[in-house]
């Protein structure tokens, strides 16, 4: 049994948070994009037990990156076996959507994380400083150079044992 805190991951809601990002921050890049999620899902993991699509993280080079959220941006194959459609373009790594954000798969509290991550990090082009300074980013570094996984254990801030062994126990089973 793993030791980490582990998520299933929804790629429908991974796609809306992307419309979601592009629609409210136009010429929105793969960079900011996947940070800000990183950010607004380290927001809904503490203050609401869960996180927003519970992605596997990798602690890459230029900071976190939602791995499967990243394939989805690149349309890669693996993208298009999970989502049928992909309802935007990417241009030079710019987002451009086809279609506003479905908000019914977005819960209010997975909206006021990915908002506090837009006020907080939005006016940033870059965020790899701000993001190489996360202490899960730095903790998957040191331990693994060749596949940085993150754990979402490291995401979290004032938490108890008996806490992230409830996360470690049960998080398969938290609907995302």
């Amino acid at each position: 049994m793993s030791n980490r805190i582990e998520f299933n991951f929804n790629a429908h809601k991974a796609l809306e948070v992307i419309l979601w990002l592009a629609t409210r921050k136009q010429n929105i890049g793969y960079h900011a994009l996947l940070k800000t999620l990183f950010f607004a899902e380290e927001y809904h993991l503490n203050n609401y037990g869960r996180p927003i699509v519970g992605d596997v993280y990798i602690a890459m080079e230029y900071g976190p990156v939602a791995s499967t959220t990243y394939d989805i941006l690149k349309k890669e194959a693996l993208a298009t076996e999970l989502l049928e459609v992909l309802p935007f373009e990417n241009v030079t790594k710019k987002i451009i959507p086809h279609r506003s954000p479905d908000l019914r798969q977005l819960s209010q509290s997975d909206i006021e994380a990915l908002e506090y991550a837009v006020e907080k990090y939005g006016q940033y082009d870059s965020l790899t400083d701000i993001s190489h300074q996360h202490p899960a980013w730095k903790k998957a570094r040191e331990h693994d150079v060749y596949n940085p996984r993150m754990d979402y254990k490291d995401f979290l801030h004032d938490s108890d044992e008996e806490m992230i062994q409830d996360l470690i126990d049960n998080s398969r089973f938290i609907r995302i």
